[in-house]
């Protein structure tokens, strides 16, 4: 075995690559169940295939935004501008393809996301700064830049093929959870099957070894962070194409949600432990907790406390459970 073989199994040892092992993801399935169960037992016709449906559009736009967020946090980060960079590719969007044409607004717009999730692994990796600090500060600055380009109007309407991306239907089943489902399949593969997965995993296990193993760590934490933009800006776009139109603020709702369903998922929120697969099911749970709030007539700041509420709850479990092993 090469000195190279033998790199490759150590980062494949040290990554707890097999997460339905480790975090035993069979149970957040289940409790995903046992919820939807619940809440079909408070709203009438919830059983149903639309209703199904409906769940599965509305989770598929944060279950992609949770897709960059699962890459950073595994890596021992966190991306607190995924938010602001989704509102940057749904109200950029409209005005783009308004002046522009709807092929060049889609290609800026996700060029974007490349260029402003790069600066923010630029950041972390090579000057030092704090990922909280990083990516908060970059959703500041996105924030601003979509208020002044906007003039805080945003104008335009969605293309045509975002408006079938957002509402068409192949099979009986929508775009948007098409695309969800082949985007969760790239991601659990990349994860479980690929080097680059056991690279990612050997950062957020230890960034030290995984240095000292050859793995060039800046390289893929600027990349992970690429990826958390484009997917952020991805899902705004989709958005915009469920909506039909844009509006400022778009994305304010998706920052405490991703990382909830990310937590709620079973990846640890120091890196290293986890995976997407997880991150699915909490993205559904979400929604679900979601929907029975809206029975129960609550505004948005009861939703924020319960989001919180549940990370605590998780975090503090699955705390429990890594000191048990």
């Amino acid at each position: 075995m090469n000195m190279e073989q033998v790199k490759l199994k150590s980062l494949e040892n040290s990554s707890a690559i097999n997460v339905f092992k480790k975090f035993g993801i069979l149970k957040i399935y289940l409790v995903m169940t046992g919820l939807y169960m619940v809440s079909g037992l408070i709203q009438p016709n919830y059983f149903s295939v639309d209703h199904i449906m409906q769940l599965l559009l509305i989770s598929s736009f944060l279950g992609i935004v949770a897709i960059g967020q699962t890459l950073v946090i595994l890596t021992g980060g966190l991306d607190l501008s995924v938010a602001y960079m989704l509102n940057l590719g749904a109200v950029i969007m409209t005005q783009v393809s308004v002046e522009h044409g709807g092929t060049i607004a889609l290609l800026v717009m996700l060029s974007a996301g490349l260029v402003f999730g790069a600066l923010n692994g630029i950041g972390v990796a090579y000057l030092h700064i704090s990922p909280i600090i990083m990516t908060l500060a970059m959703g500041s600055i996105l924030k601003s830049v979509t208020y002044v380009y906007t003039s805080g109007n945003p104008k335009g309407t969605a293309p045509e093929f975002l408006r079938f991306l957002g509402t068409g239907s192949f099979l009986g089943i929508k775009m948007a959870i098409w695309i969800w489902i082949l985007l969760s399949i790239f991601v659990v593969v990349l994860l479980s099957k690929t080097t680059f997965g056991r690279k990612l995993y050997s950062i957020g296990t230890n960034a030290n070894v995984s240095y000292l193993s050859g793995v060039k760590n800046n390289y893929i934490i600027i990349l992970v962070y690429m990826l958390s933009g484009l997917f952020s800006v991805l899902a705004g776009m989709m958005l915009v194409g469920y909506y039909g139109l844009s509006y400022i603020g778009m994305g304010d709702t998706f920052l405490l949600p991703s990382i909830a369903a990310v937590v709620i998922g079973g990846t640890s929120i120091m890196g290293g432990r986890g995976g997407y697969a997880g991150s699915l099911a909490g993205a559904v749970i979400i929604y679900i907790l979601m929907s029975i709030t809206t029975v129960f007539d609550m505004n948005d700041a009861g939703r924020e406390i319960i989001y919180g509420l549940v990370i605590l709850i998780v975090l503090f479990l699955y705390s429990r459970e890594a000191n048990k092993r």
